[in-house]
């Protein structure tokens, strides 16, 4: 049984196994005339094409007919219709049963007449014979040969019905393939979990609306979850699933139907509008996204919220190129997030501007981490009763060969965007001990991103830069913000235990604009605490500040948690820190963040080779700071 559209074979088979070789060579080159012959079958005066043909396997009588639709008002392209072509050999088995069934003693197949026996010839396709059925020659088989020619006729005939029988089977087939192709391209548009279009719908969707080059204005948002990581992280992945699948349902509910939804992967979405761009721009879409992203969400029992942010980019059809379209949107889309996320921005050309420039930058940080060549600068801890020097904080500084002076609140974020907050870190951290490892006594703070803590290898770093450098973990801080306690609590707190075994003390930062319970200062065991510089600059200006100051300051030392107060300017400042209950103080008062150098001649006197190691004689001599002590002592005494 052989199955062929137009030339190309779809199935050969033989005995109910694979043809080992192409039906060419094993059928002859009449095969090809007897499928023409098929495709024919419709015509005037035709039939459906039954011949004899001589195979590699010996004689056979072989059929084709195409396989049509069961329908009649189906409407087919003759040259798409396949081929059934069915053959079968004449065996001697077979000729065998043709003689016992039609009574015609000797019946044979040969391959020559035998001019002693009655015979007759089987032609193929051209006319010409090919082998003959003979018998010997009696009046009985004479009456037998004139009964089989009639038989013969209506074997035939059954033959087409077969083959018409299983060209209505074939169609089935077809159809269910068709349908099984459909289900297949269904599944591999679309996005399995929320049932919306994936990435690959959506690139088909915006090239089809490029093609038609109509006049139409092309929209795409791309969405991002704010809070999505931390839903994975606090409840679940089942829950994140949740949410993405209550996300995508309102966002049907709330898009107007023209609107083509997919999910990109992830907590991404993306929203295609084409048509006119005044009506477009009359249908407030992107007020319907943020309404969607930002509503609460009943999910397992409790009420999940999380914001998104969205980047927005349009074109004219026939000025759009898919690829453009999606980096400008997603150009818009970093930029919503590092505003602050939950907002939506549109593309503009000063978004790629700032974004070559960014990437100036990050190019320029990396060379300049890989050469080991951030510079660190130190400002003093002072006591806030002596005013000797007690610690200094270590602080990131780049001067850059080509961009100058950058501010750490620009290159320490890029660093983290980058990936490079490690390496960053890990320098700050080398160079600030093997600075201050001479200077006896003298702690060394160092801020900490919470990326690094996330990084499972920062604590063997960090043992490993003390032991190298000689160093003893009790003279380093490490820094951490409240944002680590509320992320990621767990993974911080195992971070915080695993640096505290070593000796290294642990400091909250920024304290007092945060998020931090009393719960969270307890649990994780701070060995001292930042009062924010931003409550300290209100001490003089706001009559409400030096209240809300004392009760910082009070509620630490509740704890047992000696106090820093940072950002300290003025005289003023620095004594009501000092009564409040504050044992360090760090600010411009005392002096700017230095070299290590300047560091040693402003406070020591001396070169760094002969530092003394007596914390107490390490007094400052700027002018402020002895102004300070001496209305300290003025005020001490009035008290």
């Amino acid at each position: 049984m052989l199955s062929v559209r137009t030339g190309l074979i779809r199935h050969c088979g033989k005995d109910g196994e694979e043809l080992k070789e192409t039906p060419a060579a094993y059928f002859g080159a009449d095969l090809k005339r007897i499928v023409s012959e098929a495709y024919n079958v419709e015509r005037p005066n035709a039939s459906i094409p039954i011949h004899f043909i001589r195979t590699k396997g010996g004689v056979a009588v072989i059929g084709a007919a195409t396989i049509r639709p069961s329908s009649l008002t189906a409407r087919v392209e003759e040259r798409n219709l396949h081929v059934l072509v069915f053959a079968r050999h004449l065996t001697p088995r077979l000729v065998t049963n043709l003689s016992k069934i039609y009574r015609i003693d000797g019946l044979a197949l040969n391959s020559e007449r035998d001019k002693k026996k009655l015979n007759v010839p089987l032609t193929d396709v051209s006319g010409r014979n090919i082998a003959f059925l003979s018998w010997p020659s009696k009046l009985p088989g004479s009456r037998s040969f004139l009964a089989v020619r009639t038989q013969l006729a209506v074997g035939c005939a059954i033959l087409a019905l077969f083959l018409a029988a299983i060209g209505v089977v074939g169609f089935v087939i077809i159809r269910k393939l068709r349908e099984d192709e459909a289900r297949s391209r269904h599944k591999a548009l679309h996005d399995s979990l929320t049932g919306l279009s994936n990435r690959a719908a959506l690139v088909e969707h915006l090239q089809g609306a490029v093609e038609r080059a109509d006049g139409s204005f092309i929209y795409l948002y791309l969405v991002d979850l704010d809070g999505f990581k931390g839903v994975n992280d606090t409840w679940g992945h089942a829950a994140g699933d949740s949410l993405l699948v209550a996300v995508a349902h309102k966002l049907r509910a709330e898009l107007p139907p023209h609107a083509l939804i997919a999910r990109l992967g992830g907590d991404e979405f993306a929203i295609v509008t084409v048509g006119d761009r005044q009506l477009l721009e009359e249908t407030d879409i992107s007020e319907s996204i943020q309404r969607v992203v930002s509503a609460e969400f009943a999910l397992h029992g409790r009420l999940i919220q999380v914001g998104g942010s969205a980047g927005v980019s349009g074109a004219k059809d026939i000025d759009t190129q898919v690829g453009e379209l999606m980096r400008t949107a997603d150009v818009a889309l970093y930029q919503a997030k590092d505003l602050g996320r939950g907002r939506t921005v549109i593309y503009e050309q000063a978004l790629d501007a700032k974004r070559r420039e960014q990437a100036i930058l990050e190019h320029q940080l990396r060379r300049t981490l890989t050469r080991d060549g951030i510079d660190v600068h130190y400002q003093p801890l002072v006591d806030a009763d002596s005013f000797a020097i007690r610690g200094v904080e270590a602080l990131a500084r780049w001067n850059s060969a080509t961009l100058g002076t950058v501010r750490p609140d620009i290159f320490i974020p890029l660093a983290e965007k980058a990936g490079l907050i490690d390496t960053l870190g890990m320098q700050v951290i080398e160079k600030a001990v093997a600075a201050t490892a001479q200077w006896g006594r003298i702690e060394v703070c160092v801020n900490v991103s919470p990326l690094q803590l996330q990084d499972q290898n920062f604590v063997r770093r960090v043992a490993a830069t003390l032991d190298k450098a000689g160093f003893d973990p009790s003279r380093l801080t490490l820094e951490i913000t409240e944002g680590v306690l509320i992320a990621r609590p767990e993974h911080a707190h195992r971070a915080i235990d695993a640096l505290k075994s070593l000796g290294v003390k642990i400091a909250l930062d920024d304290f007092g604009i945060g998020y931090a319970s009393i719960g969270a200062l307890r649990k994780f065991g701070f060995d001292r605490m930042k009062i924010d510089k931003s409550l300290v600059s209100e001490l003089e200006v706001d009559r409400k500040a030096p209240g809300i100051f004392q009760a910082t300051v009070a509620l630490a030392n509740a704890l047992e948690i000696p106090v820093t107060a940072e950002g300290i300017e003025t005289n003023s400042q620095a004594l009501i820190a000092r009564h409040c209950g504050c044992d360090l103080l760090q600010g411009y008062l005392f002096s700017q963040p230095v070299t290590a150098e300047e560091i040693s001649v402003q406070y020591f006197n001396v070169t760094q080779d002969s530092v003394s190691t007596d914390a107490e004689e390490f007094l400052p001599t700027s002018s402020a700071a002895r102004s300070t002590k001496a209305v300290a002592t003025s005020v001490d005494a009035n008290i």
